[in-house]
């Protein structure tokens, strides 16, 4: 296998998170040592290369340890863009399309699927596995129209859909040994079942997929030990439970339970302008801080948009906004040149790409390695930040909301340590110039500061998170920002809105006046 640097992975045997990087590591061809790390006496080296997540998997190259394993891919394919087989594809728009379907294979097809063998309940086991089954016709038409005919969701190579399928293979089967249940019906989805199939016989595979035998031994040990604390759930504390990554996929699902319908499922009926339109079409709401990303984004790269208002999620969907994201139904979409990207984050990620020689740049171009760790950290802000303060939002009592309100401080007190890292003395995250991580967090910042309002607890503090609250004023005080962010006022008002309609308690805003 080629070299490239000095490759350590930090893994478990059972993970498939794991198994997603050795499977990348082996279709490029990287020479790498592999360690096996025990989850229940974690080594030093294990702790200080994930001091956040503390989980598997972790690439150390060259001594620089990358965390999360799309995170961990995308470093692979980028730091080894000249070896071996491309994960991502090089056009722009093809690329943001793998993004999309990778993020549908986290959140929409595993995150539930690992709910249903969690759950004590028949009834709640059906409930996930009916959008489990969902997800899975879905993704069906997903690879129909990605492979155009072709062996795989990359076309006739592997991609980074397929790997993330690969990687769940032995625990597919072996779940199918405990319950019963087959994942991809040939019947039902013969493209996934047959994408499975051709996985298997690949070089790669035979090397690094566990032994399903073994897996499912695993699972009926963990399953006999926690028999004992409380009724099993079939593979509830199987090798998926112990990843962070997993949890993280679980929160991101509960998260749009709890705030989806204020803040990233706004929907609406305005079709937008008729005529001659520019090349980018922006549909948004604007109280989401998932579209003031994009907008933010287009404003700080000067870029002209169409942006088209929809009106509200009680008032039916646009059929633009269904005919451009049929699969989630949500926005933010961004229109270019007819073709559609849906999902925040893929979107700053794709303006960056497609539009190249356009300033700031929200990643940077030379430093793999910064990439990475600002990827890393975006990740965040959704999976643990914006999961901790939903209940703000959503909780259906003032306890619940400050208790929510302070695990969300916690999470910025992390992030304060993500600054120091990331700006290196600068003033954002991106350094001297705003980055992707600066994106991701300050569409937010609108919402977080609602906070002492809605419960009483200030999130942006800055006597916790004191280099956070100066990024934040300037920040906002940006050209192509301030005129995103709502005030707090009017996000409470509608808060308040939102919560009568849906018949949640009212809960009056904490002093409000101190908000004028």
């Amino acid at each position: 296998m080629a070299g490239g640097g000095e490759l350590k992975l930090l893994g478990m045997w059972a993970s498939p998170y794991v198994t997603r990087v050795k499977l990348a590591l082996h279709l490029k061809g990287l020479t790498y040592e592999y360690v096996e790390e025990d989850l229940g006496n974690k080594s030093e080296l294990f702790l200080a290369s994930n001091p956040v997540h503390k989980t598997v998997p972790v690439l150390i190259h060259n001594g620089k340890p990358i965390c999360e394993s799309l995170t961990i891919l995308q470093y692979i394919d980028e730091a080894f863009a000249g070896t071996g087989p491309s994960l991502l594809p090089a056009d722009p728009y093809e690329r943001a399309v793998a993004r999309f379907w990778a993020a549908y294979v986290e959140d929409k097809l595993l995150a539930p699927w690992r709910m249903a063998f969690r759950v004590k309940t028949d009834e709640e086991r059906a409930e996930w596995m009916k959008q489990t089954v969902a997800a899975v016709d879905t993704l069906e038409g997903g690879l129909r129209e990605c492979s155009k005919g072709k062996p795989f969701f990359g076309g006739d190579s592997i991609g980074l859909v397929d790997v993330l399928l690969g990687a769940v293979s032995s625990w597919v089967r072996g779940a199918e040994q405990l319950s019963g249940h087959v994942l991809f019906d040939a019947e039902k989805a013969p493209l996934l079942a047959a994408l499975m199939e051709r996985f298997g016989e690949l070089d790669a595979a035979r090397e690094v997929m566990q032994d399903v035998d073994s897996l499912v031994e695993y699972a009926k040990m963990i399953l006999a030990r926690a028999s004992a604390a409380e009724p099993p759930s079939k593979l509830a504390t199987s090798g998926y439970s112990c990843r962070k990554e997993e949890e993280n996929s679980t929160s991101r699902h509960k998260q749009s339970t709890a705030i989806d319908w204020a803040m990233a499922d706004e929907t609406g009926t305005n079709d937008g302008a008729e005529g001659n339109k520019p090349e980018l079409t922006l549909l948004g709401y604007w109280s989401s801080p998932f579209a003031m990303r994009a907008r933010i984004a287009l404003n700080l790269k000067r870029l002209p948009y169409e942006y088209i208002e929809e009106v509200g999620l009680f008032d039916g969907k646009s059929d633009l906004l269904l005919a451009s994201n049929p699969v989630k139904k949500k926005i933010p979409v961004l229109i270019h040149n007819g073709n559609p990207i849906p999902e925040s984050q893929i979107i700053v990620q794709y303006l960056d790409e497609a539009f190249p020689d356009t300033t700031p740049r929200f990643l940077p171009d030379s430093d793999k390695h910064a990439r990475a760790a600002a990827r890393f950290w975006a990740a965040y802000v959704d999976d643990v930040l914006l999961a901790a303060w939903g209940p703000v939002y959503a909780g259906r009592t003032r306890e619940e909301r400050a208790e929510a309100a302070l695990r969300a401080v916690a999470a910025m007190e992390t992030l304060e340590l993500a600054f120091v890292e990331c700006s290196k003395g600068e003033a954002f995250f991106g350094g001297d110039g705003v980055g992707l991580v600066d994106i991701v967090l300050g569409g937010f910042l609108g919402w977080l500061d609602s906070s002492e309002a809605m419960c009483g607890v200030k999130v942006v503090d800055a006597a916790k998170t004191p280099l956070l609250a100066a990024w934040a004023e300037r920040f906002r005080a940006l050209d192509g920002v301030s005129e995103v962010i709502p005030g707090v006022e009017r996000l409470v008002e509608y808060s308040l809105m939102r919560r009568a309609r849906l018949g949640l308690p009212l809960l009056p805003p904490v002093e409000l006046e101190q908000h004028q």
